[in-house]
């Protein structure tokens, strides 16, 4: 991260929040000063969810490269903090619930071997737009939320291109029958996920 006192931190804390994954941050933490730590840690502006994952990814994409095929799959779980929600948080399916929806893409081999997370996405919903699907339907692909299995097959090609001995399959469940996925697969020049 830059700092090696955030090094630190971030090692500490996640291996506190690893040993106990349901546990809130306040009983992973060993004390008063370990969780106002961790709450300064995750305020400081330095800290994303990408720099967190950064390592990680990186960890991930060398365990990738020895296997010939590897299945990028993609799935959206909720995120429901309705009972303790943050102040900026914003609904999830009906405007009663706060949370977040975060969209994952884990490597994995055809024999079940987690090699790790190549990508994390995070959404939420407007109150505003619930119950008006009729109306988005003619936005943009990029301006609704099924954009992001768009973008998790344009990951999977990536890592097509940046993997050439490793054959890259992209998963996803039904949701991401959509037809940009399938005319951006036949469109892609050079190296492409299946």
């Amino acid at each position: 991260m830059g700092d090696e006192r955030l090094n630190k931190r971030s090692k500490h804390l996640l291996e506190a929040l690893a040993a106990n994954p349901e546990a809130s941050i306040n009983a992973a933490c060993n004390g008063w000063g370990d969780t106002v730590a961790a709450y300064r840690f995750f305020d400081n502006e330095v800290v994303s969810p990408e720099e967190l994952l950064r390592p990680h990814r990186e960890a991930t994409l060398q365990r990738m490269a020895p296997h010939p095929v590897v299945l990028v799959v993609q799935d959206t779980t909720e995120l429901d903090y309705t009972k303790h929600p943050p102040k900026d948080a914003r609904c999830l399916n009906k405007p009663e619930r706060f949370g977040l929806y975060s969209h994952l893409h884990l490597a994995v081999t055809p024999d079940k071997l987690i090699l790790g997370v190549i990508g994390l996405d995070h959404f939420d919903r407007d109150p505003q737009t619930l119950g008006k699907s009729t109306e988005r339907r003619s936005l943009p692909i990029e301006q609704k939320e099924s954009f992001r299995w768009l973008e998790g097959y344009r990951l999977a090609c990536q890592l097509a291109a940046d993997s050439p001995g490793t054959r890259i399959v992209s998963v996803a469940d039904r949701e991401a029958d959509i037809y940009d996925i399938f005319v951006e697969a036949q469109q892609t020049q050079g190296p492409r996920a299946d």
